[in-house]
């Protein structure tokens, strides 16, 4: 796939593309994954990319659109079923579900195999305008965001303590198991606590299942869906609009892609797809990847210190980081603040050898955005001042990273 994308229109002058173009098609309505408006607003992302002069294309893939309800479902069946076996006598069958569910999760979201998504596969497109180099390129920059959205019970803070909680839960349900199979123990003190984890890790377990059908499957049944502005509508149009301006005054050594991407809110789906495609062998020129999320809710960046799998992280690239330290000092008189470990789909890269750097807004003090994925992620959320701060910022780092090069 890699150069799949189309370069410029070649002519005359395009209208310029605005905020007020894209910002109805990413921040004012639902695009959730397996959905007819998902792929409307594609097809007009790409007409407002060709009318503003770019020659967009749209890169396929076959989708799982629901991958994290179902696994939602999957963790709730599997504690039930976990305790009733153990409750029942049969431990090592308790056993097998203990550690069978969860590998089976982690497969089907972390490693791309439908174990049990493939229930449901839906054609869904990334949205891909490429810029060449004025002269001979001698690198690429992957400039992405995402342009699909998703609706949940809880937001990414309120459902930490349910994700830190499962590696522990998990493990006491092994334990218990193990111990329900071996048998009771000669000592009285051992074997009274024996007991005890027995008779409440299935409770535990249970418990575990609900939180995580509340995390990820409950949101399909809220009425009200979000817009999805600062998640991750703003930065899309940021991108786009980056596509737009290098283009009237591209790079001269480096290719500018800009990857608007779907099925990230499935667990990064869609960028492990294409990352696993493009970078199978080692692409012709150098890449880097600069991925935005929630942007336009600051003026100031910060960028995301690693990218995270559940049993795996990576760390974003240190001179992608130090180039865009640069910049944001120069800009706006601060360092760039790093930020703690994220899921974005900079990990899908980084994965597979591939310099990435997230960047996000940075309100004062730092604090976490809330209210994402819900109908409260709405375009009052943007600020237009903190976009065109944005949009600059990636300007000058795409220029330095231009200077630089690889």
């Amino acid at each position: 796939m890699d150069g799949a994308a189309s370069s410029v229109a070649p002519g005359a002058a395009h209208p310029a593309l605005s905020w007020d173009a894209l910002l109805p098609i990413l921040a004012e309505a639902p695009r959730e994954n397996g959905t007819a408006a998902l792929a409307l607003a594609a097809e007009q992302l790409e007409a407002a990319l060709r009318a503003a002069g770019l020659e967009p294309v749209l890169i396929p893939f076959a989708a799982h659109p629901y991958a994290l309800r179902l696994a939602g479902v999957v963790a709730l069946a599997g504690a039930v079923l976990y305790g009733r076996l153990l409750r029942g006598g049969r431990a090592a069958l308790a056993l097998l579900v203990a550690v069978a569910i969860p590998a089976a999760i982690l497969l089907d979201l972390e490693r791309g195999w439908p174990v049990f998504s493939w229930l449901h596969t839906w054609p869904q497109h990334h949205v891909s305008a490429t810029v060449p180099a004025a002269g001979e390129p001698v690198q690429r920059l992957l400039v992405t965001a995402h342009y699909d959205t998703k609706t949940d019970l809880l937001d990414h803070v309120a459902r930490a303590p349910v994700e830190a909680a499962s590696a522990p839960v998990t493990l006491l349900m092994v334990l218990a198991a193990v111990l329900a199979w071996l048998g009771p123990r000669r000592r009285r003190g051992a074997e009274r606590a024996r007991r005890a984890l027995v008779a409440a890790t299935p409770w535990l377990a249970l418990a575990s299942g609900l939180a995580f059908f509340a995390t990820l499957s409950a949101g399909a049944f809220l009425p009200e869906r979000s817009p999805g502005a600062l998640d991750d509508g703003g930065a899309c149009a940021v991108a786009a609009r980056l596509a737009e301006r290098i283009a009237r005054a591209p790079l001269a050594r480096t290719e500018l892609e800009v990857l608007l991407l779907s099925g990230e809110e499935v667990g990064t789906q869609g960028a492990l797809v294409l990352a696993r495609e493009r970078f199978a062998v080692p692409p012709a020129l150098p890449t880097a990847v600069v991925n935005l999320e929630i942007l336009g809710a600051a003026p100031d960046l910060a960028a995301l210190a690693t990218e995270r799998f559940t049993l795996r992280s990576f760390r974003a690239d240190p001179r992608l980081v130090a180039l865009a330290d640069e910049v944001h000092r120069e800009r706006r008189g601060t360092p760039l603040h790093l930020l703690g470990g994220g899921v974005t789909d900079a990990r899908a890269f980084l994965a597979r050898g591939v310099a990435a750097l997230t960047l996000v807004s940075d309100a004062p003090g730092h604090p976490p955005a809330r209210g994402l994925h819900s109908a409260a992620d709405d375009r009052s959320r943007l600020d237009t001042a903190a976009l065109e701060e944005h949009l600059a910022f990636l300007e000058d780092l795409a220029r330095r990273i231009d200077r630089i090069g690889p």
